[in-house]
């Protein structure tokens, strides 16, 4: 973490805008970690207005499953931005497509142990960088989505790749 890299979430394309951006505050790594290979660590206020709570479980809000495993793939983009100097005009492919790399297991996982309700206060998404090929700019990683310390998503052996 030392030598981790403290940022904020990029405003601007090809990144999410302000109404879909799930994280804030990105601490970032290109070397180390489990695999060393890097890792990236972002966390964001819950914020109880936020237009989810009120368009998804009527008069039961919770943050959608899929923005929830947005904020994965939002760690890999900044990532990958990063790692290969991507330019606004990049487009991302999540997940990696079968095929497109001899190197990246097509199949990920999710374990879902909760939700992220109103009255939450931070969560912290976490992605541990497992493969990285250059040449095809392709990732893979594992990953943890808590909140207020609490586990409540496990993200396993999930990719993104970029053409730039």
């Amino acid at each position: 973490l030392a030598a981790a890299n403290q940022l904020k979430y990029v405003d601007a394309a090809p990144f999410a805008d302000a109404r879909l951006r799930m994280i804030d505050d990105v601490t970032l790594s290109l070397a180390g970690g489990p695999y060393e290979n890097g890792f990236a660590i972002g966390t964001t206020s819950v914020d109880p207005a936020a237009w989810f709570f009120k368009a998804h479980f009527h008069q039961d809000p919770v943050v959608p499953g899929s923005l929830g495993l947005e904020s994965f793939f939002q760690l890999l983009k900044l990532y990958a931005a990063r790692r290969w100097n991507l330019g606004p005009d990049t487009e991302f492919m999540m997940p990696v497509i079968a095929g497109s790399s001899s190197t990246t297991e097509p199949k990920h996982e999710w374990v879902y142990r909760g939700q992220v309700v109103p009255r939450d206060q931070i969560v912290t998404v976490s992605a541990t960088i497992q493969h990285v090929d250059d040449a095809a700019h392709e990732l893979t990683a594992d990953g943890f989505l808590s909140v207020d310390g609490r586990v409540v998503y496990q993200m396993k052996n999930f990719s993104l790749g970029c053409v730039d």
